[in-house]
């Protein structure tokens, strides 16, 4: 099963120990950290980051047309 798993910057660390015991290879989006008590502008910024990288991931594994 393929799987994108967005993360913050702060927990990519435990993201990348966890993937490893279990055996995992998740395609990783990584956005800075922290998403709560970002100003509406911040947390616009982070989600466009996200969703950015969750589209080229996507575009990469050749489930969405270039």
């Amino acid at each position: 099963m393929r799987s994108i798993l967005v993360v913050t910057s702060s927990f990519l660390p435990l993201v990348t120990a966890q993937a490893k015991a279990r055996r995992a290879d998740p395609r990783l989006v990584v956005v800075d950290h922290p998403i709560g008590g970002l100003s509406p502008a911040e947390f616009a910024g982070r989600s466009d980051a996200a969703y950015a990288g969750v589209v080229a991931e996507l575009r990469s594994m050749g489930e969405l047309a270039p």
